[in-house]
């Protein structure tokens, strides 16, 4: 058997033997006298299969592969043992003493420090932490804090530094976490050292499909979607990902949803996106959808009518079951009224009285209140012509009359006055017209021997501002009115 140095890892360093007469026997060995030699290859393999076949049996021991935390270098690490605080204190890292750096101060000297690779993580998924200024072989806990201001962490693990106090090691993002920043710490076991390291978690990216592109608020679309958790629900926008979704869908077992029909939302017309976020996973899928505009129509009914009497009004093609507000000649301030569309975008006869104090065109216009699509419609109010006549064409001085009047609004009081201009007209009573805007002998006037020449009346609506005008020609003896 050949010679070997002491160092015999190297078999370069081998002593290589000199030349020397072999026997026979060895030179042309016959198969029946072969020998074998135990040589320093066949011992170290024997020692490398030896160590893999022990650290498979730790590995197995621990609880087999894939544990929270992955390490390299010496020592290793895994995911926390069986009752191993789920919480635990943090150390506040030691305040360095600064220098300043431009308008910025920064450490004076090298401490422990940690970064996070990727620094966006989603929950349920792994990044990896890496950093230096540890002591050398020493274990470093990593903890998870919620909030950067907690004094306790999350415990997800270990790692052993190696000889130049370097760490490296991946983690898992708990499934629980939620889209806030999160605060990641490397603390040494018996020592003051301790670093820290923002971590963003994000939803996760789904995938959504809609059938058709293009479309205004109310269309009826099919959506599919894919790559959120099974049976997890999803709430859906238009344009926006927050406020309250236009609806809710449902996965199946597979975290998909094959078909599901959902009306389009009002969002600004242009481009625009259909926005799925699972409530859970905080998955997020986008599609993108061109957005109509919306040219809604109203119409009025009649056309044209009185002070007081009741107009009738409905459109369509606005956004469903929004509330549309209805203004009379401006839009600034508060809206006239308000109507509630229904399903379909439709109103239907809405009615409201037209207030007295209106007169010739009005200009109506419907704003919705999501949508902002705008109407724009009118009506006429026509103005009040009542007509009176007097109960008698003449007679002597003492001799009443009163009068029968038609055409006034429904209900209103009257004042009759006698004389003409803003001098010689005089009072002479008031009455109420019926519902039907008439009055049979209402009024007195007494004739007067001032009134040998005639005498004319006028009798005006206090609500409509109607006029009726009515006289009596004392040398005709005849009574006139309109």
């Amino acid at each position: 058997m050949p010679e070997y140095d002491d160092d015999w890892d190297l078999p370069e360093d081998r002593d290589v033997p000199e030349n020397r007469d072999a026997p026979e026997d060895e030179e042309n060995p016959t198969p029946g006298n072969k020998k074998k030699k135990l040589t320093w290859k066949t011992v170290l393999l024997a020692l490398v299969v030896f160590a893999i076949v022990g650290s498979l049996v730790q590995v197995i021991a621990r609880g087999g592969f894939g544990g929270a935390l992955n390490t390299t270098g010496n020592g290793g690490g895994g995911a926390p043992k069986k009752g191993h605080a789920q919480q635990q204190e943090v150390r506040p890292p030691k305040q360095p003493k600064t220098i300043k750096l431009g308008n910025q101060r920064v450490p004076q000297a090298s401490g422990p420090i940690i970064v996070i690779n990727p620094g966006l993580v989603t929950p349920g998924g792994s990044a990896a932490v890496e950093g230096g200024g540890f002591d050398k072989k020493a274990t470093v806990d990593i903890l998870l804090k919620a909030r950067k201001s907690d004094t306790k962490g999350r415990a997800i693990g270990s790692v052993r530094s190696d000889r130049y106090g370097s760490i490296y090691a991946r983690f898992r993002m708990p499934e629980s976490a939620s889209n806030r920043p999160a605060t990641l710490v490397a603390q040494q076991r018996g020592s003051t050292k301790t670093a820290q390291a923002q971590v963003v978690t994000g939803g996760a990216v789904g995938t959504a499909k809609i059938n058709k592109m293009v479309g205004r608020p109310g269309d009826v679309v099919s959506v599919s979607a894919h790559g959120f958790r099974p049976g997890e629900a999803i709430d859906v926008f238009w344009g926006r990902v927050s406020g309250t979704p236009v609806t809710t869908l449902h996965t199946d077992s597979g975290g998909g949803v094959g078909r599901a029909d959902i009306k389009v939302g009002v969002a600004p017309i242009g481009s625009s996106t259909l926005v799925l976020v699972g409530k859970r996973s905080k998955t997020t899928a986008t599609a993108p959808f061109q957005m109509l505009a919306m040219y809604p129509s109203m119409k009025s009914k009649p056309y044209a009518l009185k002070a007081g009497q009741r107009i009738t009004l409905s459109a369509n093609k606005f956004a469903p079951g929004e509330r549309v507000l209805v203004y009379i000649n401006s839009t600034g301030g508060l809206p006239a009224f308000t109507a509630q569309a229904n399903g379909m975008g439709q109103i239907r006869d809405v009615a409201f009285n037209v207030p007295f104090g209106l007169k010739g065109r009005q200009t109506l216009m419907a704003i919705g209140d999501q949508s902002r699509a705008v109407v724009r419609s009118g009506f006429t109010v026509l103005p009040y012509t009542p007509s009176a006549e007097p109960s008698a064409f003449g007679g002597r001085a003492g001799t009443t009359l009163s009068f029968y009047c038609a055409g006034f609004a429904p209900g209103e009081t009257v004042t009759a006055y006698a004389g003409s201009g803003s001098t010689g007209q005089r009072k002479i009573g008031t009455f109420q017209v019926d519902s039907r805007g008439k009055a049979a002998a209402v009024g007195s006037y007494k004739i007067t021997p001032a009134d040998e020449n005639g005498v004319a009346f006028q009798l005006i609506g206090q609500k409509s501002g109607g006029v009726a005008k009515a006289s009596i020609n004392m040398s005709t003896g005849r009574g006139q009115g309109n």
